[in-house]
């Protein structure tokens, strides 16, 4: 039984057998429902900052009989989590970059006390999500990257150490797991993404006002991304 997109299948993967898990944002509670449902692990909390969106969510774990093991809970971002739920992973999924920060900045020391996983689904802004991960010494050990309905989707899954190594400037852009591993979709985001770089350097050099110093930051990009491929 499967209710979840090629996008939240792979986030899905991305969690550990066993594990507590705070799905920020659920959508319907598909991830902790097929979770559960597949004994991936048998404790969830979907949270939801509107009252629609949660009725949803409710409304489908009754579907699926498992009120007992998925907590639907209304609240802002980490608010919807308790110290004494011992959550130790949690999933923020289908935000914007900013947003998905923004969240994570807002958690109060207490709800993020028994956190040692944060699986991130960007849609836009993946290298800020990495910043803030290594500012705050969560260490990115894995990512995947996919493309479902022309767009790319990148996952990055990331656990709290005692202190991280910096990345550096091309390993914040195009992800540090995903460079190692350049899988087919990586490679085909990074050909177009060089592409629009390119015509990007072309139409600035030709504006009426030269911006050298936005030129010499795609120009960086540029020398990056053709490096990696």
């Amino acid at each position: 039984m499967t209710l979840l997109s090629k996008r939240l299948q792979a986030v899905y993967q991305m969690v550990d057998a066993g594990t507590r898990v705070a799905d920020i944002g659920s959508d319907h509670a598909y991830l902790p429902v097929e979770l559960v449902e597949t004994s991936v692990v048998n404790y969830a909390i979907a949270g939801e900052v509107a009252v629609g969106p949660m009725s949803r969510s409710k409304t489908d774990v009754e579907k699926f009989g498992l009120s007992n093991k998925i907590d639907v809970r209304l609240g802002d971002g980490l608010a919807v989590i308790n110290q004494e739920d011992s959550i130790d992973t949690v999933v923020i999924a289908g935000m914007g970059g900013i947003l998905i920060c923004d969240i994570l900045s807002r958690a109060t020391e207490a709800q993020l006390s028994n956190v040692q996983t944060l699986i991130l689904q960007p849609n836009i802004g993946e290298p800020l999500v990495r910043h803030w991960l290594i500012e705050h010494n969560f260490d990115i050990v894995d990512e995947d990257i996919l493309s479902e309905d022309h767009h790319d989707y990148e996952i990055i899954k990331a656990q709290k150490k005692a202190s991280v190594d910096e990345l550096t400037e091309a390993q914040y852009l195009m992800g540090p797991v995903l460079m190692t591993k350049k899988s087919d979709a990586f490679v085909a985001k990074w050909q177009r993404k060089l592409n629009g770089y390119q015509k990007a350097v072309d139409n600035m050099h030709n504006a009426k006002k030269i911006d050298e110093a936005k030129i010499g930051q795609m120009k960086q990009y540029i020398k990056y991304v053709e490096e990696i491929l």
